[in-house]
């Protein structure tokens, strides 16, 4: 379930397979969040993981809108989503592919083994091929 503290806006671009620029699947075998952050490089995201919910951030530097006003502007977002408590949180993993689209996974796990739950940053590794993300 996503919950969005502190969100002042939603991406400005959506993935055709996602709504509102993002979906967040959960099935037997795995829980997937899929955000499309094409304006973002991997330096600009930073995605952690504290207790049960997975935060991730993005965060350009400020740029310039007119050269002539000194105008400039900031362009970050925040979300966080609950992880069902049957993800192994050893196990997590977080791609941005070539077109954009960060790729969070967690594999589940059988309930009744214990996981780990603490703030663990979980590195966001660039892929060359555009994203794989499933159309609904």
């Amino acid at each position: 379930v996503p919950i969005h503290p502190g969100d002042s806006h939603r991406p400005r671009t959506l993935c055709p397979t996602c709504v509102f620029g993002f979906q967040v699947r959960s099935d037997r075998d795995k829980f997937v969040i899929f955000l499309d952050v094409k304006h973002f490089s991997p330096e600009d995201l930073t995605v952690k993981v504290q207790e049960d919910f997975v935060e991730i951030h993005g965060k350009h530097n400020e740029r310039q809108l007119g050269s002539t006003r000194g105008l400039s502007q900031m362009d970050s977002f925040h979300r966080r989503y609950r992880l069902p408590s049957n993800v192994d949180q050893t196990a997590l993993s977080c791609t941005l592919s070539a077109d954009g689209m960060l790729t969070f996974t967690g594999p589940k796990i059988q309930t009744g083994l214990d996981t780990t739950h603490g703030e663990r940053a979980i590195p966001v590794s660039r892929e060359e091929k555009p994203s794989s993300a499933p159309s609904s």
